[in-house]
């Protein structure tokens, strides 16, 4: 394995090792005009597990599978912060998203990025509901 630095067409970098001309081991990734970047491992030319900011400043620390959030994972968007699973870059099975500024959470199943089956929602006064579909 090699290292190196990567200049692309639309103004971003990566830096970090090389196997077979495509990113493998440690490395970092920014997108164009410093927007976006990745920083982790990366095997073949995919992110494995590391971290992500957006130019938003919204950031998810985890594991990745072909260029999409996938496995055990945190994003924290806004007020907002879900830590659970994720499937091909949805939230997916089993996560808790609660609010950074109030009581606010959901805790339970999800299917497709979307709150699905059995959870506890609570809401930013404090009263939850239980529910199972």
């Amino acid at each position: 394995m090699t290292g190196g630095r990567f200049d692309f067409d639309d103004g971003g970098t990566y830096c970090g090792g090389w196997e077979d001309g495509k990113a493998h081991g440690h490395g970092i990734c920014t997108g164009p005009k410093g927007q976006g970047e990745y920083a982790g491992s990366w095997s073949n030319g995919f992110e494995v597990v590391g971290v992500y900011t957006w130019p938003s400043g919204n950031v998810y620390r985890g594991y990745w599978a072909q260029g999409k959030r996938h496995g055990l994972g945190v994003e924290t968007k806004g007020r907002w912060i879900y830590r659970g699973e994720w499937t091909h870059g949805l939230k997916g099975r089993y996560g808790v998203r609660q609010s950074v500024n109030t009581p606010a959470r959901y805790e339970g199943t999800w299917n497709n990025g979307l709150q699905d089956g059995y959870g506890v929602e609570t809401y930013g006064d404090g009263v939850f509901i239980s529910s199972s579909l």
